[in-house]
């Protein structure tokens, strides 16, 4: 018994010893083998994560590119409508003008068709010749003279210094002008929707916001749309606009260019032209876009579209009938620069040529000339209210030529208006010798 009793003590601690060994070996194992599988697990996640990733970075590449195809789509879209619209337009502009007035031709210059007009002749209709014609303008008291041409706001030269020239403008309400005025030369109010804005001398804006204004005039509901004085305007502009001046003096300049006297003066190189200006807008303010001079037999004598200093910001087409196509070089051959036409202008007008035209101190001041020799329809058929009111043009050529001017869908045309200021004052310098003639008449009587 006592041999069996110490046997069974020294196998105890055997056992516990193998027990212990087989515990510490267990653990030691299942660590060994958890390290592998973890990291394999994570292995396989993100073997899962990228290919995930690229399926759907394939359907990402797949929508891009099926849009690149719908833009390209949508490009080839606007760009048929444009060109329906073109036809569209030319065919208007065909269809407005009388057959026996137009003669189409095509000009490698200028990718477009030109209308080339078939004007009548004025001097037969006034039995007058050109330097008969000058000779009762300047005695007749037709000619503004220089306190008027200050007063109407053409530039005139030396009255702020030898070799400069300013512009005055009149202080007067506008339509909705606010009462906000400017405190230095960047800000400006735009003289659509009164609301200030900034740009500096070069025509870079500070203030680039839309304009939404109303086009039409207020004759108790706005002309354009039918809205009341308070409503939201129905036209939307990308940028403000204002006219390049501002109320009182402005300048002194020193880009503006005089007449020149002509050499060897004589009766019969006297000259009258009618001149009428489309402008745009710019930064700096209104920029002549279409230049026409009509000789006294009412044909045309130049006529060309410039390209402005500045950026457009607004065409203005509904009023000059200009458009990007007219002012671009690429689609425009004929195109010229402002320094051109300046140049161009001053070899056909001298000092002593009598300019005839309406409301022409925009004309000059867009063109950057001073001319002493005028004669204005504005100021030859005065307004019952007085200056500033003015008769329109529209109106003066319906009421005194019995004729319609101005109807088309594509704004103005210069060497229309240019003809009718031209008939205007034959008309008026045939009345007066009407007159004369009665006056005569009853006197020998």
């Amino acid at each position: 018994m006592s041999n069996l009793k110490e046997q069974s003590k020294n196998i105890i601690p055997n056992i516990q010893t193998v027990q212990s060994f087989q515990k510490h070996g267990l653990v030691d194992w299942l660590q060994e083998e958890r390290i592998p599988l973890a990291t394999n697990l994570k292995l396989n996640f993100l073997k899962v994560r990228q290919v995930l990733v690229k399926i759907a970075t394939n359907k990402l590449i797949r929508q891009k590119e099926e849009i690149r195809k719908q833009i390209e789509e949508l490009s080839k879209q606007q760009e048929e409508l444009t060109q329906e619209e073109d036809e569209l337009r030319k065919r208007k502009e065909l269809e407005s003008l009388s057959e026996k007035e137009v003669k189409l031709k095509k000009t490698e210059s200028y990718n477009v068709v030109v209308l080339s007009k078939d004007l009548s002749p004025l001097d037969k209709e006034l039995n007058l010749s050109e330097v008969k014609f000058v000779k009762r303008l300047r005695h007749n008291g037709h000619i503004l003279a220089p306190i008027d041409l200050r007063h109407y706001g053409y530039p005139v030269e030396g009255y702020l210094g030898e070799g400069s020239v300013s512009i005055y403008k009149h202080r007067f309400k506008r339509r909705n002008q606010s009462n906000y005025s400017t405190r230095c030369l960047l800000e400006h109010v735009c003289i659509r929707c009164a609301r200030p804005f900034h740009v500096d001398g070069s025509g870079e804006y500070f203030t680039k916001e839309n304009c939404i204004y109303h086009w039409g005039k207020f004759k108790e509901r706005f002309t354009c749309c039918g809205g009341e004085k308070d409503s939201e305007g129905c036209e939307r502009n990308k940028l403000h606009v204002w006219n390049g001046i501002i109320d009182g003096d402005n300048g002194p300049y020193k880009d503006f260019l005089c007449t020149q006297p002509r050499p060897g003066k004589s009766d019969v190189e006297a000259k009258v032209y009618a001149l009428d200006c489309e402008m745009c807008y710019t930064g700096r303010g209104l920029e002549v876009a279409r230049v026409s001079l009509v000789g006294y037999d009412g044909q045309v004598v130049y006529d060309h579209f410039v390209k402005p200093i500045c950026e457009v910001v607004d065409y203005c087409t509904r009023f000059s009938g200009v458009t990007a196509r007219d002012l671009c070089k690429n689609q425009n051959k004929n195109l010229k620069t402002f320094a051109e036409v300046q140049k161009d202008l001053l070899q056909l007008i001298d000092a002593d040529t009598i300019l005839i035209g309406h409301s022409m101190e925009n004309d000059l001041r867009v063109l950057k000339i001073v001319h002493k020799t005028v004669v204005d329809t504005a100021d030859e058929f005065p307004h019952p209210l007085g200056f500033p009111y003015r008769h329109s043009l529209k109106n003066l050529a319906k009421e005194y030529l019995k004729r319609d001017i101005q109807c088309g869908n594509n704004g103005h045309d210069s060497v229309e208006d240019s003809r009718a200021c031209l008939e205007l004052i034959m008309w008026k310098v045939n009345k007066l010798i009407k007159l004369n003639i009665n006056i005569s008449t009853s006197k020998n009587m």
